[in-house]
């Protein structure tokens, strides 16, 4: 996953993400190839489910500490459990299954005008155009 895909996702702007990735600060693990930034859907999947990270490479131990989210403290007697990373999770995956929708659609068309064409050659070796005959070439 790209970062601006991520960035449609999570909400963080890639530049913040860059910023973040340099200081080592961002919490979702990442794979550089060459100058392009990849992340592992699982690592963003895993990071939306349960608001942390646990990289699927292992990390270097001199890597900085991952952001830690601080929580004002609750006044009520109850603690209250934060579901916002479900929420995450139930958006990241409808975008998922918007795409692979699309796609479906995209495959369905482009098989259907296959056929078309592929009935249309056919149709044209069977029934020549009219005018002109098989083998003289007369009109």
């Amino acid at each position: 996953m790209s970062p601006e895909q991520l960035a449609e996702e999570i909400g963080i702007p890639t530049k913040q993400q860059s910023k973040l990735r340099k200081e080592g600060r961002f919490p979702i693990p990442f794979k550089n190839i060459g100058r392009l930034v990849y992340y592992s859907i699982y690592d963003v999947a895993n990071f939306l489910l349960n608001g942390e990270s646990t990289p699927s490479t292992p990390v270097p131990e001199e890597a900085p500490e991952p952001i830690q989210i601080k929580k004002k403290p609750v006044k009520s007697k109850a603690p209250v459990q934060d579901l916002s990373h479900i929420f995450m999770l139930r958006a990241f995956a409808q975008s998922l299954e918007e795409r692979a929708t699309a796609m479906l659609s995209l495959a369905e068309n482009l098989k259907d005008y296959a056929n078309k064409k592929e009935m249309m050659e056919s149709f044209s070796t069977k029934f020549p155009a009219k005018g002109i005959t098989g083998d003289t070439g007369k009109f």
